[in-house]
């Protein structure tokens, strides 16, 4: 049975990230937080007795637990140049079905504006899910290296290549047009890059 406390601490973390989105971390009072969940002013202190960033912690840390599990999933084994470029696609919607829904996009946003006042650990976190990417698709380039044009020394940049056409998307609609959703036709510009490219490589 969930406990009461546990319902009203799920309210009031919604209540901050929805403003922590809107406004900013800085600009967000715990009285607007308080008011937004309808709790008497200090209460929250009683749920999150760190204030602010604690609440700022927990919605950051819940939202790389759900991008690493989709990332997770996205790692799949590759033996031909078809099955490597669905991976790469296949990490494409899994990342973009992350941001789909209301909250992810939210978490999203609210971890790439605070960055500069996350601790060490968890912008070390960020670093660990692009690593985790990069290492997949590495294992698969081996797994095709001989049908590509592809030395050992040019695996990294390879990858870093491919990492750059799909975060450019992501990046683009997300921040710059501060989208929630990739459109169809981004989607499909990114594949058409993905597969020129890994035509390009093809021997």
């Amino acid at each position: 049975m969930v406990k009461k406390s546990d319902i009203q601490k799920e309210k009031i973390l919604k209540a901050a990230q929805d403003l922590f989105a809107k406004k900013g971390f800085e600009a967000t009072t715990t009285r607007e937080i308080n008011r937004a969940v309808g709790i008497s002013d200090g209460s929250l202190y009683y749920y999150f007795p760190e204030g602010k960033k604690q609440i700022l912690d927990m919605i950051v840390e819940k939202g790389m637990v759900h991008r690493e599990q989709g990332v997770a999933r996205s790692s799949i084994e590759v033996h031909s140049l078809q099955e490597f470029e669905e991976q790469i696609l296949d990490m494409f919607d899994r990342v973009c079905e992350i941001f789909s829904d209301e909250e992810g996009y939210r978490s999203f946003m609210i971890t790439i504006r605070e960055r500069a006042i996350l601790s060490n650990e968890q912008s070390e976190w960020i670093s660990q899910i692009l690593i985790r990417i990069k290492k997949n698709l590495t294992t698969s380039v081996k797994n095709i290296q001989d049908q590509i044009c592809i030395s050992d020394d040019e695996i990294t940049t390879l990858i870093d290549i491919i990492v750059a056409i799909t975060q450019r998307s992501i990046y683009e609609e997300l921040l710059i047009k501060n989208k929630k959703t990739i459109e169809p036709e981004v989607r499909k510009r990114t594949i058409d890059q993905v597969q020129l490219f890994i035509k390009l490589i093809t021997k």
